[in-house]
């Protein structure tokens, strides 16, 4: 057991993507079709658990958090958008492109631009 202890002292250890990759391989256990693939990454995760090059490690998890957080603002920008289609029209300047939200159900309005001054007519 001391010797045990000993070899763990210096490895790694569980981080928020071993857990990813674990969870990744149980689901892909789960099914017949991709058993070798779902061994093979919990193999990899193991293999990063007791890693002893920690700065290697940390690079990954730093890669795979970043990676993360960019899906996560794509979902919210876009769940952002759903919610703003219901109560804002967008509209197009025709001078410079620049996107302008205006609030429905309010008729035809003239509308102003922020970046150019512009004046057009939109129907919401």
């Amino acid at each position: 057991m001391n010797k045990f202890s000993y070899y763990l002292k210096d490895c790694y250890g569980l981080d928020k993507f071993s857990k990813y990759l674990l969870i990744i391989a149980l689901i892909f256990s789960l099914n017949r079709n991709s058993v070798i693939v779902g061994i093979l990454i919990a193999i990899y995760a193991t293999w990063r658990t007791l890693s002893k090059n920690k700065y290697r490690r940390y690079q990954e998890l730093q890669g795979f958090e970043n990676s993360i957080l960019i899906i996560k603002q794509m979902i919210y920008r876009f769940k952002m958008k759903i919610n703003d289609f219901r109560y804002y029209k967008v509209f197009k300047c025709p001078h410079c492109s620049q996107k302008l939200r205006v609030p429905r159900k309010k008729g035809k309005i003239l509308i102003t631009c922020k970046k150019c001054h512009t004046e057009f007519h939109g129907r919401t």
